[in-house]
Formats: C-alpha cells, sequence, structure tokens
C-alpha cells in the first residue's frame, strides 16, 4: 500500500465566535434536512397537481435520495480542496437557488430535475456543517456545539413533513419558498462570520475513486429503495447487490493504491472512530424503522391523518431536543460510553415495547414510550458521533464526516429496504393463514419489523461497553489534532 502523503494541519489561532457561527451551521443544516423529508406526506398530492401518476412524482423522492447520496464521497476532497467556508456558502447559496427553481417548475419534469439539483447540494450541507463544528469551534464547546447542531436536524425532520403537508393545503409553491430566507440569513452570517480555513493546493481528486464511489451508491441505493417491491428472488435486486458491492469492492482497492484517495480509509484502523460509527449505525437501524413505521401504523388502523400524527411525535420530538442538549452538557463529566449505553437500553427496551403494539393501544401510551424512547435517541447518538470526530486528527475532518455522513445514508437506505421488505414478506404469510383478517396480518407484521429492529438495536450496548473501555480521559477531553 503506497504511503498517502498528510496534509499539514493548521488550526486557527483563535476561535470566532461561538454563537454566530453556530447559528449559521444551525440554519444552513435546517435548510437542508428541511428538503430532505418536506415531501414525505406530500408526494399524493402532486398527483394531482400535475395530473400525473404515482411512479411519475415518486422521482421527486427517488431523484433527490439518489443525487444526495452520491455527492456526500467528495465532499472531504471538496473540502481539503477548496475549504470549508467556501463550500459551506456555496452549498446554502445552491439550496436556496434551487428552491426557488422548484418552486417556479411548471411541470412535473422539470420539478423532479430541480429535486435533483437542490439533492446535490443538500447532500453536501450535513458533512461539511459536521467538519465546521470542528474546525472553527474551541474543543471544550464542541460536545455542546454538536447536540445544538444535531437539534437542526431534528428539528428539519420533525416539523418538515407536517408544515409541508399544511402548505401544500395553501399553495405548493411554499413547500420549497419557506426556507429560502433561512437559507439567505445563514448565507450572509456565514459569509461575515465563519473564518476562512487552511486549503490543501496538493489536493488531488481520485477519478476513479469517485467513479466506483458513485456507482456502488448508485445501485445499492436504487435496491433498497425497491426491495419490497422486486423481492429476494428476483434477478434485478441480485444484479444490483452484486454490482454495487462489486463497486464498493473497487472502491477500497482503488482507494488504498491512491497518493490522493476520495476518502481516508486509514481512519477505519482508529478503533474509536470504529467502534463509535458501529453504534451510531446499529441505534439508526432502530430509530428509522420506528419513525417510519409507526405513522403508517396509527394511519392504517387508528385512522389518524398526517396532522394528527405528527402532534402524536411532537412531545417526543421535545424530548429529543432536551436529552441532545443535557448529552452535550454532560459529554466531558460522564464520557460518551456512559451515555451510549444508558441511550442504547432506553432504545432497546422501548422499541421492543413497540413490537407488542395492537390497534386498541392507547394514543397516550403511544406518546409516551415515543417520549422516552426519543430520550434514549438524544442520550447516545450525539455522543456516539463526537467520539467518532474528536478521535480524528485535524487534517482528516473532512474525510472522517464525509465517511461518517455516506455510511449513514446508505446503512439507513439498507435498513429501511430489509425492513419494508420484511414486513410485505410477513404480511404474505399472515394473510396466508387461515381466517386471518387484514388487521390481525398488519399488526403482526409490524410487530415482526419492531422486534427484528430490536435484536439489532441491543448489539449497540456491547459495542459502546468495548467503547469504554478503550477510552481514556484524556482521549474524551482532548481531540486528536487539537493541538498543534
Amino acid at each position: 500500500m503506497r504511503r498517502v502523503p498528510v496534509v499539514p494541519s493548521e488550526p486557527l489561532a483563535s476561535y470566532p465566535a461561538f454563537w454566530p457561527v453556530l447559528a449559521a451551521i444551525f440554519l444552513g443544516s435546517f435548510a437542508g434536512m428541511y428538503h430532505v423529508v418536506s415531501l414525505n406526506v406530500s408526494i399524493p398530492g402532486f398527483i394531482h397537481i400535475f395530473n400525473t401518476e404515482l411512479r411519475t412524482v415518486q422521482w421527486m423522492l427517488t431523484g433527490f435520495t439518489l443525487a444526495s447520496g452520491i455527492i456526500v464521497p467528495v465532499s472531504g476532497f471538496a473540502m481539503d480542496r477548496f475549504g470549508c467556508k467556501r463550500l459551506f456558502l456555496m452549498a446554502i447559496g445552491g439550496v436556496t437557488v434551487s428552491s426557488i427553481l422548484c418552486a417556479l417548475a411548471w411541470n412535473v419534469q422539470t420539478l423532479i430535475a430541480f429535486r435533483i439539483i437542490q439533492g446535490l447540494f443538500c447532500g453536501l450541507i450535513q458533512p461539511i456543517s459536521l467538519a465546521l463544528i470542528y474546525r472553527t469551534i474551541h474543543p471544550k464547546r464542541q460536545a455542546f456545539a454538536l447536540s445544538v447542531w444535531s437539534f437542526s436536524t431534528v428539528l428539519g425532520t420533525t416539523i418538515g413533513p407536517t408544515l409541508s403537508g399544511f402548505l401544500q393545503t395553501v399553495d405548493w409553491h411554499l413547500i420549497f419558498l419557506v426556507t429560502v430566507p433561512v437559507g439567505v440569513v445563514a448565507w450572509v452570517v456565514g459569509y461575515v462570520i465563519l473564518p476562512q480555513d487552511w486549503v490543501s493546493t496538493a489536493a488531488q481528486l481520485d477519478w476513479r475513486g469517485l467513479l466506483f464511489a458513485t456507482a456502488g451508491s448508485l445501485l445499492l441505493l436504487l435496491l433498497f429503495g425497491n426491495m419490497s417491491h422486486w423481492g429476494w428472488h428476483s434477478a434485478l435486486t441480485w444484479s444490483m447487490l452484486l454490482g454495487g458491492s462489486g463497486c464498493f469492492a473497487a472502491f477500497i482497492v482503488q482507494t488504498l493504491r491512491s497518493d490522493h484517495p476520495l476518502l481516508q480509509l486509514r481512519l477505519l484502523s482508529n478503533a474509536q472512530f470504529v467502534l463509535s460509527l458501529a453504534a451510531s449505525l446499529i441505534m439508526s437501524f432502530g430509530l428509522y424503522s420506528v419513525v417510519y413505521f409507526l405513522p403508517l401504523f396509527l394511519a392504517e388502523l387508528q385512522g389518524l391523518t398526517p396532522l394528527a400524527t405528527g402532534l402524536v411525535f411532537l412531545p417526543a420530538a421535545g424530548c429529543l431536543t432536551i436529552a441532545t442538549f443535557a448529552s452535550g452538557r454532560w459529554y466531558d463529566k460522564v464520557g460518551p460510553a456512559k451515555l451510549m449505553i444508558a441511550g442504547g437500553a432506553i432504545l432497546f427496551i422501548t422499541t421492543y415495547y413497540f413490537s407488542g403494539i395492537h390497534a386498541g393501544t392507547s394514543i397516550a401510551a403511544i406518546m409516551f414510550w415515543l417520549a422516552l424512547r426519543n430520550i434514549g435517541t438524544g442520550l447516545a447518538m450525539t455522543p456516539a458521533t463526537n467520539a467518532s470526530m474528536s478521535s480524528v486528527p485535524q487534517q482528516w475532518l473532512g474525510h472522517a464526516s464525509a465517511m461518517l455522513n455516506w455510511l449513514r445514508q446508505v446503512f439507513n437506505a439498507m435498513a429501511l429496504g430489509i425492513c419494508t421488505s420484511l414486513f410485505y414478506a410477513r404480511m404474505n404469510f399472515h394473510q396466508s393463514k387461515a381466517g386471518e383478517s387484514y388487521q390481525t396480518a398488519y399488526v403482526e407484521s409490524v410487530h415482526d419489523v419492531f422486534l427484528l429492529s430490536s435484536i439489532i438495536v441491543a448489539c449497540a450496548v456491547p459495542i459502546a461497553m468495548l467503547l469504554g473501555k478503550r477510552l481514556t480521559a484524556a482521549s474524551i477531553r482532548t481531540p486528536k489534532g487539537s493541538e498543534s
């Protein structure tokens, strides 16, 4: 394996004002996350708006997801070559302009095209925002800053579907225009406040690595998004799986040979980074399975409207906010491992509870367990991210952020695809039983999905325990590469 040249670290001599920097990062991240989920409940409405069919308007989501997944791997190189500030301003400006273009779309085809462009810029915002926290904020305040940043993603994903559903009843153009003022403010504050960070003029783009990463991401995201329709016996399913896996294998070989790798795979030799990342990916499996299937359960079996479902999740969002901020405050005192163990245990117990819900389960009980579950999520997820990023040398922060967000996106798509495929397979099985009603089969299939999720989430606890054995007080409080 060739020796990879290391770009010298150039940390800031002094750090800019904490809250203005955090405000720019928060607003930019919120604008990006809002558009990730803004059409989740609005897609059916566009069928009537443009007088088309579901498989056409579905590309407003599919195209966006593919574009955002493809662009993430290149963000590490882009941050090294152009700097975080410049790339952040470009991403925010791109999201704002593409939102205006979406609002100006004159047919469904142009809206799909503008959504794909929007997906490219939204895919850049998260890794850039995460890297900015560790490049522009003092190490002693990074854990708290990360909790504030995490809240921006929570806020965007929480209010996005409900807000867009409401705006569609008023004027569908507002779904896209609502974040334009937010984007403008984020861009202006970022331009004035964010410092110019170091740039590596020697950074070169590994075109072969980019080709393999793009093809692998595209094939696997298409596979996981359509797994429930194609089924495991489809030749298309196995072709996508083998093709995507082969592209990723070629990407790894190319990266290890390259003098200028697209992503620094040497990060995977860092035990703290790998363990924290693994725990985060495992817990996100349980997180997304419940977030996706519980609204379907409430709508199908209890007849709740999208607005009513959003209100059911509202107290849980408040608890997630409180727990996220608390984990940032307790990070230095308690350490990430204990917070991850406590949060993972809560996430396992509450996910397992949902494997036993039924049509008669009260809304109050669902709201209580959702709130408790989000406390566990808030306690675990932010420390896992901070433990990963704080173990990375300064010059590799962009690569670490890109890898973390890239793997999360692919893994979350995989989790959703597996759960959806399992749900339909179990529906067919339960409905084949003599005398079993559709409602009973639906409930039992949801139980199977949540049971699988709880078993997988349980694996995060021993990983967090192993992480705790490897961490020392110095590694918790002083990120590697923060001092030069």
